[in-house]
């Protein structure tokens, strides 16, 4: 199968792979394997990665969702759509990756099962086509220029720096990987273009019987040609899926993955004793400037090896945009808000294919670029490299986390609060590990689906009765060893995690709750525990009282 499990973040996304960029989302799409409707995958979202084509269902994203590797496709058709019939972009897979139809129920030799129809006396069966003629790759030594065989277990599109390289049977030395890659690609392209299949000619064919109807597992392999994968789109986007599919082939970003490092030229100084080339420590704005000297030789010479051929620009590629970022970086710092700059570098990062959220979106943008938000800071707050949520005692205002969401995005395509609000609420219908709570006094907070409100009062009590056994600061008049300690709200803030505002609807929410009672004295707003409900009532009263020692004056 083409086709295999998918990964999903805690937001229900793809997860991505090392290197991977996501280039465009579209909803309402489903999957098709030849002809036939994958059962389960008929509704659902399609994402395009650098990497992979994408498909995540809506109703069970954890259990039917699929991915297919681009370097498995050999090519993309396009079908624009006519009356009911939906558009479909359709993926080829190579012919090393097409399954065995053996494997599925198609006989390999041709034999007839008791329901077909046999073919008559004097019909000749089709002959199996003649396998096709296989050229034999060379690489010619740089060194040498003696011509030497590739291995015929060398694969192009996976080989990286942790491949195994033949050296040469003159002199010894390895080739480059980027040289190899180039003979064994030239090598293929030769023997596809020789490749002429015969026509064959069918006197009396036998009858063809009807296909069967499609299986759980897919639909069946089709005698008309290969399996293919198709993508059914249903409420468009498919135009712009097409044209950044394409795209990802020609790009073939994975090859990236384990990349050789770009030489870095060695430095110029005065050789020591055993020969080794000696760099002058120079200290001061002479250091700096040699320093400054020495960088822009690396880009010199980086870039001009990653543009000697395509090969090598694609090994480079890594280098070279991080290099676009680094002066990116140095524009906004001496740019001072120049509008003529922000227009350069807004070219430049549409030349590197650096797009925006809403560039990712189809048609019906503004519905899918609310839910890829909330999708999106999903994944943000539950990060466990950045604990943004963990950092904040589990739970932070709507307001706080868009100002770090926005900060976090540096500067681009800043998200307005509108947006992140209908964002926000859109948790609960996305079945995300956070949700949206409103305070009595209109105060939104967000905070993990598994926080509830028992948990904080028990998180609450348990600290009220730490203080049982911790002596306050000063002299009390009463028995802080039997009734505790009050606290304020500015103490339930550092002690938790939270910001003052959070705390203070906390402990409203306890109070309401009947497990804390307040106390409004000189010294400001305190909450206690609930002595009022736990002691039982004095004799000979009807109302429920609690006796303190008063203090003593002079």
């Amino acid at each position: 199968m083409l086709l295999h499990q998918l990964d999903l973040t805690t937001a229900l996304r793809p997860e991505l792979l090392p290197d991977e960029t996501l280039l465009f989302v579209q909803d309402a799409v489903g999957l098709y394997e030849g002809k036939y409707k994958l059962p389960n995958y008929q509704d659902g979202h399609a994402y395009l990665t650098s990497h992979r084509a994408c498909y995540v269902n809506n109703k069970e994203p954890r259990k039917h969702s699929v991915a297919l590797n681009l370097k498995d496709v050999e090519r993309p058709e396009f079908y624009a759509g006519f009356l009911k019939s939906s558009p479909k972009i359709t993926l080829y897979p190579k012919p090393n990756k097409r399954p065995n139809l053996s494997l599925r129920g198609a006989a390999p030799s041709p034999t007839f099962s008791p329901t077909s129809t046999p073919p008559r006396r004097g019909s000749p069966l089709r002959p199996a086509p003649p396998p096709p003629p296989t050229t034999a790759a060379t690489w010619i030594c740089p060194i040498c220029s003696f011509s030497n065989p590739v291995p015929s277990n060398f694969d192009p599109a996976v080989a990286n720096a942790n491949t195994p390289l033949p050296p040469c049977l003159a002199c010894g030395l390895k080739p480059p990987l980027v040289h190899l890659i180039k003979a064994a690609i030239a090598a293929n392209r030769q023997a596809q273009a020789e490749t002429i299949p015969s026509p064959v000619v069918d006197q009396d064919p036998p009858r063809r019987t009807e296909s069967p109807a499609p299986v759980l597992s897919g639909a069946p392999p089709s005698e008309d040609g290969p399996e293919c994968i198709k993508f059914s789109f249903r409420a468009g986007g498919e135009k712009i899926f097409y044209e950044r599919l394409k795209s990802a082939l020609v790009q073939r970003k994975w090859l990236l993955q384990s990349a050789p490092p770009i030489p870095k030229p060695a430095d110029d100084g005065a050789a020591s004793s055993n020969g080794l080339p000696m760099r002058n420590k120079v200290v001061g704005i002479a250091g700096l400037e040699r320093r400054g000297i020495e960088q822009r030789k690396n880009n010199e010479v980086m870039i001009g090896n990653a543009f000697e051929d395509l090969e090598a620009l694609m090994t480079s590629a890594k280098e070279i945009i991080a290099l676009a970022e680094q002066f990116a970086g140095q524009a906004n710092i001496t740019g001072n808000g120049n509008s003529e700059a922000s227009a350069v570098l807004s070219q430049s990062a549409n030349a590197l294919g650096l797009v925006t959220t809403k560039d990712m979106l189809g048609s019906g943008s503004d519905s899918l670029y609310i839910s890829e938000l909330a999708r999106n800071i999903a994944e943000f707050l539950t990060d466990d490299t950045t604990g943004i949520l963990k950092r904040e005692g589990g739970i932070m205002s709507l307001v706080d986390l868009w100002a770090v969401f926005n900060r976090a995005r540096g500067g681009v395509e800043l998200v307005s609060p509108t947006d992140f609000e209908r964002a926000a609420q859109m948790w609960d219908k996305l079945k995300l590990p956070i949700r949206l709570r409103r305070f009595k006094s209109g105060l939104l907070v967000v905070q993990g689906r598994d926080r509830t409100d028992d948990k904080t009062v028990a998180s609450l009590l348990g600290w009220l009765q730490e203080l049982h056994s911790i002596p306050p600061k000063t002299e009390v008049p009463w028995d802080w060893y039997q009734y505790g300690q009050g606290v304020t709200a500015q103490e339930v803030a550092e002690r938790f995690g939270w910001s003052v505002g959070v705390a203070t609807e906390e402990l409203e929410m306890a109070e309401e709750r009947g497990a804390l009672c307040r106390d409004q004295g000189l010294d400001g707003l305190r909450f206690w525990e609930n002595w009022l409900v736990k002691l039982p009532p004095v004799e000979g009263t009807d109302a429920l009282t609690i006796h303190f020692p008063q203090p003593e004056y002079e």
